[in-house]
């Protein structure tokens, strides 16, 4: 390091000591199982209805460096004229699987309004009070 900030850059299989001691500040021990810096990721798209209407829409990330593998519903949103028959609930349960398969060990959501926290409530999830902060890329802090 030189004056000023330290230099960036992507993480290779040499870094995983330095990265592992680092992880333990914040996961103590459960970081010795991580696979950092290979990340194994996914994204699959679902969606509900024929070939002639697609009725609803679901996205969503999974993500496993070793520790505590989760997923994320990015979006799920079902056409105003079908909701109520079932169609996210069959779209979540779907993703829901998936991600099983894949060994996510928590799925996270976010609910815009208390309309979808009721829907995700329903179907199983739970409230949780977390420090999510957001920014917008490219924008100066």
């Amino acid at each position: 390091m030189t004056n000023g900030s330290p230099a960036v850059r992507e993480a290779t299989v040499e870094d995983r000591a330095g990265i592992r001691r680092l992880l333990r500040e914040l996961h103590g021990n459960g970081a010795d199982s991580t696979t950092l810096p290979k990340i194994r990721q996914r994204a699959q798209t679902f969606v509900a209805g024929d070939d002639d209407e697609i009725l609803g829409l679901l996205v969503a990330t999974f993500v496993d460096y070793g520790h505590e593998p989760y997923g994320v519903v990015e979006e799920l949103v079902v056409d105003p004229a079908s909701r109520g028959f079932g169609t996210g609930a069959a779209l979540l349960a779907r993703c829901r699987a998936w991600l099983g398969e894949l060994g996510a060990e928590v799925v996270f959501v976010s609910a815009v309004d208390e309309a979808a926290a009721e829907f995700y409530l329903h179907a199983g999830f739970t409230r949780c009070a977390g420090p999510w902060l957001w920014a917008a890329p490219g924008r100066p802090a």
